[in-house]
């Protein structure tokens, strides 16, 4: 059956359906963001789209328009989260800065000062 946009019974009852997905996609992220694994996934996916990036090359447009979708993305993803559920939004992006102190301090203590072949 095609979609009759004039028919007003119909639309409500796309829009309804569409309200129920809606729910049911926030509860799943609800559950999602629950867990610190969760958390940390979703962390890591609004990364790689560079959510707080700047997505402008100098060098090309191509690669400027690439990583602007790239970073709409990303955004589109954190305002869901934020929008869900806006504690564990923030809790989220704290353990990430955790985990990325930990990591540089990880990076720093296995880094040892080279010794001089001199001596």
């Amino acid at each position: 059956m095609s979609r009759d946009a004039s028919n007003p019974r119909q639309n409500k009852r796309l829009e309804a359906i569409q309200k129920h997905y809606d729910q049911q996609d926030d509860e799943a992220l609800r559950v999602v963001l629950a867990t610190p694994n969760g958390r940390q996934v979703l962390m890591r996916l609004a990364r790689n789209c560079r959510w707080m990036g700047d997505p402008w090359d100098p060098n090309s447009v191509r690669l400027t328009d690439y990583e602007s979708g790239r970073r709409a993305a990303g955004l589109d993803l954190m305002a869901w989260i934020e929008r869900v559920d806006a504690g564990q939004f923030l809790l989220m992006q704290q353990e990430a800065q955790q985990r990325d102190v930990l990591a540089s301090k990880t990076k720093a203590a296995a880094t040892q000062p080279q010794e001089d072949d001199d001596e």
